[in-house]
Formats: structure tokens, sequence, C-alpha cells
């Protein structure tokens, strides 16, 4: 898959699958705008990109500040001359929000945590789509990727912030694929499917389920796909990464879920309280 002449802007792009899909976006001749809060992080992969023979610039950026998603949008029009693709990656889980894992269930949750949640996964993904888009329109067209997660088809435990803002956005993408069609911007949604293994896991995890995640790997060449001419007539769609993967051959990850079939895994799954 080609993307040369494309410009593409990742979100959370310092870290996991964020940092994931910049390499292999550069590495298909994408200008990469690698978007982050955290500056180092961001400017360590830039500098993988390049090292790799690739195009990239590091851009700080807080998705829940909207100055910042405007200046991010700015710096990568005026490196590259426009914006083509924006990947809506930033977010945090419900870990992240709730640190005690007797703290994390529905009732518990204060309206702060569930504002914060939201703040970031499901605002900053309208945040940086508002910014990105004028740009898109000046140009005649351009690919939005909303990244959502498997836990909306298999609902787990102490996760109902995180599942919420995440079934948010899916129905967000339809009525933004159905609002910017005759624009020519795409909108999708892609999910790695299932739990991936980055900071967004716990250190309270099950050991004995840590084979069965995901690497941040899996998301890889369907994002790369989404983001080019060759899904043109895709939009307002959900695509799961490890089911794309395996339709085409594709070992992306090499994790259990990936490299056999276990049918037991979402049992397993549905008795932990995780993220």
């Amino acid at each position: 898959m080609s993307l040369a002449d494309k410009t593409v802007i990742v979100t959370g792009g310092g870290t996991g699958m964020g940092r994931e899909m910049c390499l292999e976006m550069a590495g298909a001749g994408a200008a990469v705008v690698v978007a982050s809060r955290n500056v180092e992080e961001v400017e360590a992969v830039a500098a993988e990109c390049r090292a790799a023979g690739g195009t990239a610039i590091a851009a700080e950026s807080d998705v829940t500040d909207a100055e910042q998603v405007a200046a991010m949008v700015e710096k990568a029009a005026k490196a590259y001359g426009g914006v083509d693709v924006l990947v809506n990656n930033a977010g945090i889980g419900q870990g992240q929000i709730a640190p005690d894992p007797d703290k994390r269930r529905f009732m518990d949750l204060t309206a702060d945590q569930w504002n914060l949640i939201m703040d970031v996964n499901l605002m900053g993904t309208i945040r940086c789509s508002q910014a990105v888009i004028p740009a898109m329109l000046a140009q005649g067209g351009g690919a939005i990727i909303n990244l959502t997660s498997g836990t909306v088809r298999f609902p787990l435990p102490g996760i109902s912030a995180y599942t919420t803002s995440k079934w948010a956005i899916e129905g967000l993408t339809k009525l933004m694929a159905l609002e910017l069609e005759a624009n020519n911007i795409r909108v999708n949604c892609l999910q790695p499917g299932g739990p991936v293994d980055t900071a967004l896991i716990p250190p309270d995890f099950p050991a004995h389920l840590r084979s069965t995640l995901h690497r941040p790997s899996v998301i890889r060449s369907c994002a790369a796909w989404l983001a080019g001419d060759e899904s043109r007539m895709m939009t307002g769609r959900s695509f799961v990464a490890c089911e794309w993967n395996k339709e085409r051959g594709l070992v992306d990850c090499p994790c259990e879920r990936c490299t056999e079939a276990t049918a037991t895994l979402a049992i397993e799954w549905r008795g932990v309280v995780a993220l």
C-alpha cells in the first residue's frame, strides 16, 4: 500500500498503537505528524520514522485543549501543505482514571472521572476532527479514522466509562460519515479486536492472561489501508484489525488471539475486571 503524497496526523502517536501506525504510514510514504502531549515521546517516534527513511515531524498537542489542537493542524498544513488523513488515536483507559481496582465499577465512578474520560476519548475525537475538516475541505477531501475498542462488542466489568466513550465514537463516526460524504471526506472506525498490551492496561492485570493481549502492531496494516486510496469506497464502517488481518492472511500480531483460534478466550475475558 502506498501513502505517497499523503499527510497523516496521528494523535496519541508517541506510544503503543499510535507509534505503530506512525511507523507503518511513514514507511508507506506518508508525511506523518506524530502528535501527543508528551514531547519527548513524539520527538522520539518522529526520529524513528525518519531513521527508517520516512518523513515525520512531532507536534505537541493535548486533545483536551482546543488551542493546542488547532496549532497541531496548522503545523501540519505549514509543513506539508495540507492534511489528508487524521487518526484519532489519543485516549485513556479506566485504570488511568481509577487506579484502585476496587473503585472501577459503574457505581463507584465520580462525575469528574466520567467527565475526564469523555473529555479525552470522545471530545478529543470531536475537537481534532472539527479542527482538521476545514483543511480537508480546502483540498477536496480526506479521511478520518476513529479508534474504538473491542469492548463495544465484548463488554467487560469495570470499564463502563471507557466502553461508553468508545460506543459514542462508533455512533459519532456514522453521523460524521453521512454529513461529510458529499465533501469527499471518509470517516471510519478502527478497533484492534480485543485488549492491547499498552499503557492502558493497568499493573494489576492478571499475569496468566497477558499472553492473550494483542501487541500494538495488530493495528498497522488495516490503519494504513484505511488511510490510503484502496479504501476510497469505505465510509461509515467499523473495522476490526485482527479480523481484517486474518481475512488477508496477515499476522501483524504474534499473540495467541491472532495465531490461534481459541474459542475459550472470550469466556475467560468476561470474568476479568480490567482496564
